[in-house]
């Protein structure tokens, strides 16, 4: 009896001990991200998209291929296609395959001439994790990542960085890398620490997504902290003349975040407004109200009237 009661309290004290330390950690990591989704190549073979679009998922990264031409990911166009058929966010990412930066240009011109001008809501990443990018040491690895980066942000694109926790904090020059967006791959219940914040975290690369696992039954999956929280305009109201231009702007929260933002007036013969950049345009004496929402769903707007 002494034992068994012993057992039993043991076994008491174990399950609220395994309750105080392992709950906690799932709440705070299910509180703080801001998307969830997932990546894709063709080791995904053929995705079933009708299955896709009825997971909660937000966003999804699509392999556009590895190094320079011609080694293109062959589900690349079906993917993203797909993607987009299915109302996900879309971002892609390269392998890198190289070991000077003049080589890492040549890929990311590889990697635009891929994409060919398609819209993307989310970053195009420079996945670099092959041990011979990081032979020449910090300095050379930091060079490569940015002439990459560089050559995206060009385009037009949202360059970013992939590459395990470990190697993201040895192997880059941060304060050089500033214009660049941060995804990791880290497998376990912990967000990683890291020199600069992630946008993108990939927790597990055993997770489960129906109609795109790998034929090992697998999908990895990844939190995204870069959705907006809020947006508003700086100006709630504005007056203009008519026959002259104006700038809507807007402050978005985080700060950095790269969601789209599209832009619209509710009476365009009174004010005009570019649906991209929010440029507004007086044509005639009157009122309109100018509306901006985010890729998430955020909304805010400005009353404009035109004298």
């Amino acid at each position: 009896m002494i034992k068994t009661n012993g057992f039993r309290v043991l076994a008491m004290v174990m399950t609220t001990l395994w309750m105080v330390t392992i709950i906690p950690v799932t709440v705070v990591q299910a509180a703080d991200f801001r998307g969830h989704g997932f990546d894709l190549s063709s080791y995904n073979g053929t995705v079933n998209w009708e299955q896709v679009a009825e997971a909660d998922m937000d966003f999804v990264m699509i392999r556009t291929g590895e190094g320079r031409a011609p080694d293109v990911d062959t589900q690349f166009a079906a993917n993203y296609d797909g993607a987009v058929s299915a109302g996900l966010k879309v971002g892609v990412y390269h392998v890198c395959c190289v070991r000077t930066p003049k080589e890492a240009v040549e890929e990311a011109e590889y990697c635009l001439e891929i994409l060919d001008g398609r819209d993307l809501d989310y970053p195009v990443a420079y996945d670099m994790e092959r041990k011979g990018t990081f032979a020449g040491g910090r300095e050379n690895t930091t060079a490569i990542a940015k002439a990459f980066c560089d050559t995206i942000a060009d385009a037009g694109y949202v360059p970013m960085i992939y590459s395990s926790a470990s190697f993201l904090n040895e192997n880059f020059d941060w304060k050089k890398l500033k214009n660049c967006k941060v995804w990791v791959a880290s497998y376990s219940d912990t967000r990683p620490k890291l020199p600069v914040s992630a946008d993108l975290w990939q927790y597990t690369k055993k997770g489960s997504l129906e109609g795109a696992n790998t034929d090992k039954g697998y999908c990895d999956l990844v939190y995204s902290y870069m959705e907006a929280t809020s947006i508003k305009f700086t100006k709630p109201t504005l007056t203009m003349k008519k026959n002259t231009t104006a700038q809507a702007t807007v402050k978005i929260k985080p700060n950095g975040c790269t969601e789209r933002k599209s832009f619209t007036s509710s009476n365009p013969k009174v004010v005009a407004v570019n649906k991209k950049t929010g440029k507004l345009t007086a044509k005639k004496a009157g009122k309109a109200t100018i509306m901006v929402t985010t890729g998430s769903g955020r909304k805010a707007k400005m009353k404009v009237v035109v004298k």
